[in-house]
């Protein structure tokens, strides 16, 4: 479970890099207050990448050193947390 996560956030990482450079291009216009908008866009959604990488590498590292039990336990208590207050 832990390996498939840190392949998610791998993914999400490589994503958001392409998802910077896209709307950086897309939101550009004829006017300047438009590029700066869409230069502000891209910058931010730039932000996103290095956090995901990161979060994929502690994830790899958590498998790795043998915590895969641990996050199924805390999963499967999130999910009974989440039952009871869809159900209460």
């Amino acid at each position: 479970m832990l390996d498939k996560l840190g392949y998610i956030a791998a993914g999400l990482g490589f994503t958001s890099i392409a998802a910077s450079v896209t709307a950086w291009y897309t939101e550009k216009g004829s006017d300047e207050s438009e590029n700066a908008h869409a230069e502000r866009t891209g910058i931010f959604i730039g932000l996103w990448p290095q956090t995901f990488f990161a979060l994929a590498m502690i994830l790899f590292k958590l498998k790795e050193m043998g915590h895969e039990k641990d996050a199924q336990r805390l999963f499967k208590k999130m999910e009974e947390r989440l039952s009871e207050l869809r159900s209460g």
